[in-house]
């Protein structure tokens, strides 16, 4: 029975014990909140373990001292979420408008000077020039000394080789006189077409079986009839043993003969 009694008597002390332990563990949480609260302040009293009461100050005091745990857990207890720094960093925000490093303009190549096109002429192309006749008068109709010696020396060429002489037509004389005459005008020597030749005889009314034409230009009636003789063509319409019948027509401008020589066979 005794025993049991002090073992009683043993519980309670232990109870007891634990209680005061639990009491002064109270006190030190309570003591750790009043002092950080007094420090937060900056003013009045802080209720120390002890029961005494200190001058105003910050929770740097003598409370803080004798409670070292106590700024940890008052910062605890104030933000809520854990231990803060004592020092708050000032939060850094965002700039909505980061620098842009400016971009330089690209400056403009310098242009190479283009060589400069040849601009087309504007004028008009040249117009080959058609010769202005010149006014010169008609030779007359009938057949002058010069002519008349034209067909001499023909016909000494004819005879001098067995052949018969050539008779004057005087139709003939006159349509180699306005052939020379427009030689002389234009300055030009040049045949008429074949066909043209043929027409201007059958419009004359000369009557021939086949004909033939010699022309010249020179300055003087023995290179005229020289050139002739010297042309293989010409040379043998001079010979031509089926021609009958001739007509020479001479026109001189300036120094220069033109001459002109028709052929027909009857």
């Amino acid at each position: 029975m005794k025993r049991y009694a002090v073992l009683l008597l043993a519980l309670i002390l232990i109870v007891s014990i634990s209680l005061v332990s639990e009491a002064n563990s109270w006190s030190y949480w309570q003591n750790a909140w009043t002092s950080y609260n007094s420090g937060s302040q900056g003013s009045g009293g802080s209720t120390g373990s002890d029961g005494s009461s200190g001058s105003g100050g910050s929770s740097s005091g003598s409370s803080s001292s004798s409670n070292p745990w106590s700024s940890y857990w008052g910062s605890w207890n104030s933000s809520g979420l854990g231990y803060l720094n004592p020092k708050p960093q000032t939060p850094v925000e965002p700039n909505p408008n980061p620098p842009i490093d400016p971009v330089q303009p690209e400056q403009p190549k310098p242009e190479q000077p283009k060589p400069e096109q040849p601009q087309p002429n504007p004028q008009q192309p040249l117009q080959p020039i058609t010769p202005k006749p010149k006014d010169i008068p008609k030779p007359s109709s009938s057949l002058t000394s010069e002519e008349k010696q034209l067909i001499d020396l023909i016909n000494q060429e004819r005879t001098a080789r067995g052949l018969k002489p050539l008779q004057i037509d005087m139709t003939l004389v006159q349509l180699a006189k306005e052939k020379s005459h427009e030689m002389a005008s234009t300055g030009e020597v040049a045949h008429y077409a074949r066909s043209k030749f043929h027409s201007i005889l059958d419009a004359a009314g000369v009557q021939y079986k086949l004909a033939g034409e010699n022309l010249a230009k020179a300055a003087s009636l023995t290179r005229v009839h020289n050139g002739l003789m010297d042309s293989s063509g010409h040379r043998a319409n001079i010979l031509s043993s089926a021609y009958t019948h001739v007509g020479v027509g001479i026109v001189k401008y300036g120094t220069m003969y033109y001459a002109t020589e028709i052929f027909v066979g009857r």
